[in-house]
């Protein structure tokens, strides 16, 4: 889910029409990136945030580590089972 963006991001559910938006809680889009490197919502998952040129390299690199992977799974756990608390609720 969260290297093909899906899931439950605002910025994926926006492009359904199941959002009126696409802000996080702290005001900035919710993309998976924002929820992994920038959010202060998940500041206990975050991960050191890539250049753009090494973006798409580091999405492919983090299912392939052990310890990015455990991580990842603990970001995703605490965003779908606190969505209300980490998406904006202005529909």
């Amino acid at each position: 889910m969260f290297v093909t963006g899906h899931g439950p991001f605002p910025s994926y559910l926006l492009r359904f029409n199941l959002r009126t938006h696409d802000n996080c809680s702290c005001g900035e889009k919710g993309d998976p990136i924002h929820y992994a490197t920038k959010c202060p919502f998940t500041l206990s998952c975050h991960f050191q945030t890539p250049t753009v040129s090494l973006k798409l390299q580091w999405l492919k690199n983090i299912p392939t580590n052990n310890f990015s992977r455990t991580r990842l799974r603990l970001l995703m756990r605490f965003i779908c089972d606190e969505n209300n608390l980490i998406v904006e609720n202005n529909n």
